[in-house]
């Protein structure tokens, strides 16, 4: 970890509780970043794999992780769930993140125990963790 100044000017709160002797849960999802195109206002996305995560983050892999920008969203599913990125640590095809805000425990172990990590959450709806089930059915109300 580098005491380098926040690339982001959001980045300079993400993080701030985080214990860095606190593991990552393994995982295997599928998820998109989505960004802000530069100079337009359109979005761009980005297959990534999630391979870590934990209440404050995760750590994602990609070949083009390099195109990520300091700050972005993973999109799971259809756009059901959303959550807010920064970046941390970036490495060889993987990078880690935090969260702008921590995720509920019960969430990150439902996520942590998906075995088809190609299936969308529409697909899964009615077989996952009632804590992943909850946030689908909250995102298609639009909360």
């Amino acid at each position: 970890m580098h005491n380098e100044k926040p690339r982001h000017y959001l980045a300079q709160f993400y993080g701030a509780n985080d214990n860095p002797h606190e593991r990552h849960r393994k995982v295997n999802l599928v998820a998109r970043a989505v960004y802000p195109r530069a100079g337009v206002k359109s979005f761009a996305s980005l297959q990534v794999r999630i391979v870590g995560l934990r209440e404050n983050g995760a750590i994602i892999q990609s070949s083009a992780i390099d195109f990520l920008p300091d700050h972005f969203y993973i999109c799971l599913g259809e756009g059901e769930i959303f959550l807010t990125c920064a970046k941390r640590n970036v490495m060889q095809a993987e990078m880690a993140v935090s969260f702008s805000q921590p995720v509920e425990t019960p969430f990150i172990e439902a996520l942590s125990r998906i075995s088809f990590p190609l299936s969308t959450l529409k697909r899964m709806d009615g077989y996952c963790h009632p804590a992943v089930q909850a946030r689908i059915v909250r995102s298609r109300r639009g909360a």
